[in-house]
């Protein structure tokens, strides 16, 4: 099984946060937001609809997959993944998609290339993030190591940050078992092999064979890809 690594994207991925785009496909499952030029509306209340709020982004090439079977669509995208919105565009109209999205990558600039930032939901839900909730594809393969920048992260019950630092909370990560069970990946290998106790013996191995130390979320992806192989 052929492991897609995406961890080094994670950095420039932070950055395009609410800024991934669409041009999108008309068909009677989406529903229209008219575009209005601002400037020739200088008596219009101040509105912060999605129209305003993406106006000057970027729309980034994207690839979309549904859940009940219809055909992908390849369109520029806009995710919003603080509220996991994701949005199309087509000609000065933007689209917001009805039919239930199961999959989607961008294609974004990187360095002098270009990059894919997977995105994917349908897994079961884990306290407030529902089998709606988008993440981030860091690693995909048998064990999926997940990232999730929700506002419904700051709803997490963690046992190990205080009360008054919730709203330091900006992402977290998750992995997907071959089981269909989603766990919370702290970083920190003790706290994850008791996480994942059926893994703990070969995590600690890859951890001293590869002098891994969970310190960020480069680390974390090294270990799941590491781990996948082992599975192999």
């Amino acid at each position: 099984m052929k492991i897609l690594f995406l961890a080094t994207l994670s950095l420039y991925a932070a950055a395009l946060c609410g800024q991934a785009t669409g041009n999108g496909v008309s068909s009677s499952t989406t529903r229209r937001m008219e575009t209005y030029s601002w400037m020739a509306r200088p008596d219009e209340n101040e509105d912060l609809s999605v129209q305003k709020l993406f106006m000057d982004q970027k729309w980034m090439p994207g690839h979309v997959r549904f859940s009940s079977g219809r055909a992908d669509m390849y369109v520029p995208l806009i995710f919003d993944d603080y509220n996991n919105m994701l949005y199309y565009r087509q000609g000065q109209v933007i689209m917001e998609f009805v039919d239930s999205v199961h999959q989607f990558s961008l294609r974004v600039p990187y360095l002098k290339d270009s990059a894919t930032l997977l995105f994917r939901n349908h897994y079961p839900a884990i306290q407030a993030n529902t089998k709606e909730t988008f993440y981030e594809v860091l690693v995909d393969g048998k064990i999926q190591l997940l990232k999730c920048r929700a506002k419904t992260v700051q709803l997490f019950r963690e046992n190990d940050l205080p009360e008054e630092r919730r709203d330091e909370l900006k992402k977290l990560y998750f992995i997907f078992l071959p089981d269909g069970s989603l766990h919370l990946a702290p970083l920190d290998i003790d706290r994850l092999k008791q996480e994942l106790p059926a893994y703990a013996a070969q995590m600690e191995e890859i951890r001293k064979k590869h002098h891994i130390r969970l310190k960020n979320e480069e680390k974390l992806a090294d270990l799941i890809v590491h781990l996948n192989n082992a599975l192999q």
